[in-house]
C-alpha cells in the first residue's frame, strides 16, 4: 500500500462520519418562540372548553427584568390569549393559527382550572399535559372559586407576571403545593387528591393610583375524587393537608390561655410526619404520628411562660388542637369516600399484595378504616420578651 493511498484512507474515515451529522433541522429560534407561563381552564354554557394562555411580551421587558421606559405607556408585560373548542388541544391549535410565534409550554408553572370545569372533570388537562413533551409535570394545578380566567386579570404589584404571584402561593406553603404528577399519581391509585382554592376578589389599590383593581388570594381547598371535584374543605381543614404531608412550616396558630382564656400565637418552624399502615386480619388501618416546633410571637394573656409547667400546658393545647383539626379534615374526606391525603400510596408500599385486594374498591375501604391521629408539638423559645407587659402590669 503506498503512502498516499493511506493518506486517502486516513481521510476517508472522518469524512465519513461527518455524513452522519444532520443538523438541527427542527429547530425553532428562541425568537420565535412564545413561551405559556399559565394555562386558564373553564367549560362554557353550551359545554365547550375555554382555554386562555398567558404569555410573557419579551418586548416589553428589560434584560435585567423591569419594564423599559418605553414599554411603561405601552400597558401590562404579558397578555392572555383565549380560544373556544370542543376541545383542549384544538382551543391550543387556535391559538396557535393567531400567533407570529410558536407555542412552547416549557415555562408553564401554573394551571388554574374554573370550579365549573373542576366539578365536570379535570382529566382532559392532565391527558393534555401528559403527552405535551415539553410540558413539565411539576407545574402546580390550583382550583378557582368562580372563573379561571377571571384569575388572569389579577392585578401584579410584587411580581411582573400573573403566573409568578399564583406559583408564589404554592412555593412559599401558603397553600397546598399540588402538581400535575400529583394528579397523575393519584389517578393511578384510583385515590383522591387536595387542589388549593383561590379567591377573586375587588378592591382599590395604592399602587394603582386607588383604582378598583383585581386581587386574588387563597381560601382553602378542592376535593377531588375519579378526576372530578365533589366538595371543599375550609382554611383549617385545607392546612390538615400540609400537616399530613409534613409540609407545614412558616405558618401561626392561636390558641386560648389556660389561665385566663386570652389569645396567645405561635409560629410553626418546623414539622414532620409519618404515617404507617397496619394490616389486620379483617380491616386496615393507618397510625400518624406528626411532630411539630413552634416560637411564641404574641401573648395578651397573664400566663406566666417563663414556668415550665404553664408551658407543659401550652404544649398540651397545642397538641389537642392540631389533632383535632387533622381528624376533622380526615372524617370528612372519608364521608367522601375519597383518599386525598395520599394513604392508599403507603398501603401500596408497605402491602402490595393487600392493595391488590383492596385497590379496586378503595373509596369504600377507605371510608371504614381506622385512623390515629397522635399530634406532639414543642415549644422551643418564648422569645426574647420572657412575659407579656400585661402580666408586669397587674404583679
Amino acid at each position: 500500500m503506498t503512502l498516499s493511498r493511506r493518506m486517502r484512507l486516513r481521510l476517508l474515515w472522518p469524512a465519513s462520519c461527518l455524513l452522519l451529522l444532520t443538523g438541527c433541522w427542527s429547530r425553532v429560534e428562541i425568537n420565535d418562540r412564545a413561551f405559556v407561563t399559565a394555562i386558564y381552564l373553564d367549560r362554557s354554557e353550551e359545554g365547550e372548553y375555554e382555554v386562555s394562555l398567558g404569555f410573557p411580551l419579551v418586548n416589553r421587558m428589560q434584560t435585567g427584568g423591569g419594564l423599559s421606559q418605553a414599554a411603561e405607556s405601552q400597558g401590562n408585560p404579558f397578555t392572555i390569549v383565549t380560544k373556544k373548542a370542543e376541545s383542549i388541544p384544538i382551543a391550543v391549535r387556535k391559538i396557535r393559527s393567531d400567533l407570529t410565534r410558536e407555542i412552547s409550554f416549557g415555562h408553564c408553572n401554573v394551571i388554574v382550572v374554573g370550579k365549573k370545569m373542576a366539578e365536570s372533570g379535570i382529566n382532559p388537562i392532565l391527558e393534555f399535559a401528559m403527552r405535551q413533551p415539553d410540558f413539565h409535570t411539576n407545574a402546580y394545578l390550583m382550583v378557582a372559586s368562580g372563573k379561571a380566567k377571571d384569575v388572569s386579570y389579577l392585578t401584579t404589584v410584587f411580581e411582573r407576571l400573573p403566573s409568578e404571584i399564583i406559583r408564589e402561593f404554592a412555593k412559599r406553603r401558603v397553600t397546598l403545593d399540588t402538581n400535575v404528577k400529583d394528579f397523575l399519581e393519584a389517578s393511578a391509585l384510583n385515590g383522591g387528591m387536595l387542589a388549593p382554592m383561590l379567591v377573586i376578589g375587588k378592591t382599590k389599590m395604592l399602587s394603582e393610583q386607588g383604582k378598583l383593581s383585581t386581587w386574588v388570594g387563597t381560601d382553602g381547598a378542592a376535593l377531588f375524587k375519579d378526576g372530578k371535584m365533589i366538595g371543599t374543605f375550609d382554611v383549617k381543614e385545607m392546612r390538615a393537608g400540609l400537616w399530613v404531608g409534613g409540609k407545614m412550616k412558616n405558618s401561626m396558630i392561636s390558641i386560648k390561655s389556660p389561665t385566663d382564656g386570652k389569645i396567645v400565637s405561635f409560629v410553626i418552624l418546623y414539622s414532620k410526619s409519618k404515617i404507617r399502615p397496619v394490616v389486620t386480619a379483617d380491616q386496615v388501618r393507618f397510625d400518624i404520628s406528626i411532630e411539630a416546633e413552634d416560637d411564641i410571637i404574641s401573648s395578651v394573656s397573664d400566663i406566666d411562660i417563663n414556668d415550665p409547667s404553664q408551658i407543659a400546658k401550652l404544649q398540651e393545647i397545642l397538641s389537642k388542637e392540631l389533632k383535632g383539626r387533622i381528624e376533622t379534615a380526615i372524617k370528612k374526606s372519608q364521608s367522601m369516600k375519597a383518599d386525598v391525603f395520599g394513604f392508599a400510596r403507603y398501603l401500596d408500599w408497605h402491602y402490595p399484595k393487600v392493595w391488590y385486594k383492596y385497590g379496586a374498591d378503595w373509596g369504600e375501604v377507605y371510608s371504614r378504616c381506622e385512623i390515629n391521629v397522635d399530634a406532639r408539638v414543642a415549644i422551643k423559645r418564648t422569645g426574647t420578651e420572657r412575659n407579656t407587659i400585661i402580666r408586669y402590669q397587674k404583679d
